[in-house]
């Protein structure tokens, strides 16, 4: 159980307890899509053999959204409409109108509909309670909203909002590769993007590829900044840091790996694995945020 994406939201004025938690998600459970329902949402059961709708390690807590949405292509669509269309065009003389067509398309997704084939999607987070911070595992902006929404409406009074810095990480990135050194924990890896401020854009990417600081330097002078950079932190863990401080690929190093028991169960490296990852990252972004010029707390 470790996140391989990290967004970072402020709890802003709520309390709430895990078990206040777990009664508020078990009121929004994920349903089946009715047959005529193209997506239905709900909170699901973070671990399949166990009965809440919280995963608790200390003042951690792990919940999940659940999005099960009816597979059903365009391209499947619009085929049965092509021969409707066709039927229609020989029985009339001519061809439908745009009305007709767009009547004929709702009409044949009505009659799919109840065909399509179901596909759930889980969307973990995280909530620690003692710093009072959410932490969505998604690279995705569009489920990270979903999640959000759903949990404004099920945690009466809570606010959310996007963690930022007192520094852009995209300037602080610039600086690391312009000759200043991050702080000690922290490495710089072989991974890195630079992109143009003007209008054009004009992109540089390095993957697996030793930064060398003469050419990374030459690019900026060009007028180019750092938009995402590969990092270890601690030895530790690895991972890939954003200009609007998304955090994504990150992978726990063998020193953690060889903390973990291989022989325990399936649900006991759950257990381990949230309680190990929780703990790692409550440390990893404190120290990222000091990188970063510590956090924004004037909005």
């Amino acid at each position: 159980m470790w996140f391989k994406n990290l967004l970072i939201y402020r709890i802003a004025n709520a309390e709430i307890t895990p078990l206040q938690l777990g009664e508020a998600l078990a009121k929004h459970e994920l349903r089946d899509c009715t047959q005529m329902e193209m997506q239905s949402r709900g909170w699901v059961k973070p671990q399949d053999s166990k009965d809440s709708f919280v995963h608790v390690c200390g003042q951690h807590v792990l919940i999940a959204l659940g999005i099960e949405r009816k597979l059903l292509p365009a391209a499947v669509i619009n085929q049965h409409a092509k021969n409707r269309i066709e039927t229609m065009e020989q029985h009339q003389g001519y061809k439908p109108g745009k009305k007709q067509i767009r009547d004929i398309k709702e009409a044949i997704l009505i009659e799919l509909m109840p065909r399509a084939f179901a596909q759930r999607h889980i969307t973990y987070a995280w909530i620690d309670l003692t710093e009072g911070m959410l932490v969505i595992d998604t690279a995705n902006l569009k489920r990270a909203e979903e999640l959000i929404e759903l949990l404004l409406a099920t945690v009466g009074g809570l606010r959310l909002i996007p963690m930022t810095t007192l520094s852009s990480p995209s300037a602080v990135m610039t600086r690391w590769l312009s000759g200043d050194e991050p702080p000690a924990v922290f490495t710089i890896d072989r991974d890195c993007e630079l992109q143009g401020m003007d209008d054009e854009k004009a992109t540089v990417r390095y993957t697996h590829h030793v930064l060398d600081a003469e050419e990374t330097v030459r690019h900026i002078k060009t007028g180019k900044k750092v938009t995402r950079l590969a990092m270890t932190w601690a030895n530790k863990i690895s991972f890939v840091l954003h200009e609007n401080l998304q955090i994504r690929r990150i992978v726990p190093l063998d020193i953690i790996k060889e903390s973990t028991d291989m022989s325990d169960s399936l649900e006991d490296l759950f257990d381990s694995d949230f309680a190990i990852m929780s703990g790692e990252i409550s440390q990893f972004l404190p120290d990222l945020i000091h990188a970063l010029g510590g956090e924004n707390l004037s909005r």
